[in-house]
């Protein structure tokens, strides 16, 4: 199975990890959409939106990290990352939505203006970023924190909630942030007990050479 991504995504860690979790080999092209050169000719055809990331299984292609996991999980049903619970399958569903907010209110204006902007040759601009760590996370944070009660968001397993926590919180400690142990700490030590699992160790393993070259550090990943 081929993966089209970059590292740094979020929305490509997603489904590296539901990948790993279901114990699938799969092969990651980086492909960087504001970047042509790093385009495949038949780009527009893989991803009709220009966005990452895209699988391709055989003569099978699909776009959006969403549609990759429920393929995945209708594919591979004997290591689901969506439960089958109506209640839990709900639950978990709309903490991938949640998160799907929060990269769009959070992490994209950050990852914009620290990354995009200056490889555009601009200036980031601070008022967006104090805006979204001062004002809008920690909406995000405290609706997080009052949801955590166990190892896991929803039920006794990991699940695409989990998954999808975790994938944005991994690139907001590379972008600099961390979570404040004592503002948040069920959502702190909920992050932490998550990276320690199999599927998020050899994430970060296999993002190191890549993130470094970018110049993003995992030390703040450490326990």
């Amino acid at each position: 199975m081929k993966l089209y991504g970059v590292p740094l995504s979020v929305h490509t860690r997603k489904v590296q990890l539901a990948l790993r979790a279901k114990g699938i080999d799969h092969d990651l092209n980086v492909v960087i959409p504001i970047m042509p050169d790093t385009l495949p000719e038949n780009w527009a055809r893989l991803s009709p939106t220009g966005l990452i990331p895209v699988i391709e299984d055989g003569d099978f292609t699909l776009p959006d990290s969403g549609a990759i996991i429920q393929y995945l999980d209708a594919k591979y049903s004997e290591t689901p990352v969506t439960p089958a619970d109506p209640r839990l399958r709900g639950r978990a569903i709309w903490f991938e939505a949640y998160m799907g907010a929060f990269f769009r209110d959070v992490m994209h204006p950050l990852f914009h203006q620290r990354v995009v902007a200056p490889m555009r040759g601009g200036t980031p601009d601070t008022a967006v970023t104090d805006n979204a760590l001062s004002n809008v996370a920690p909406r995000y944070f405290q609706y997080l924190e009052g949801e955590i009660s166990g190892r896991w968001l929803v039920g006794e397993t990991a699940t695409i909630a989990d998954i999808s926590v975790g994938a944005n919180l991994v690139l907001f400690h590379y972008l600099g942030e961390s979570i404040s142990a004592g503002r948040y700490p069920a959502l702190s030590g909920y992050f932490r007990q998550l990276l320690t699992t199999p599927a998020f160790v050899e994430q970060l393993e296999a993002e190191a050479p890549f993130t470094e070259r970018m110049g993003f550090s995992q030390a703040g990943l450490a326990a």
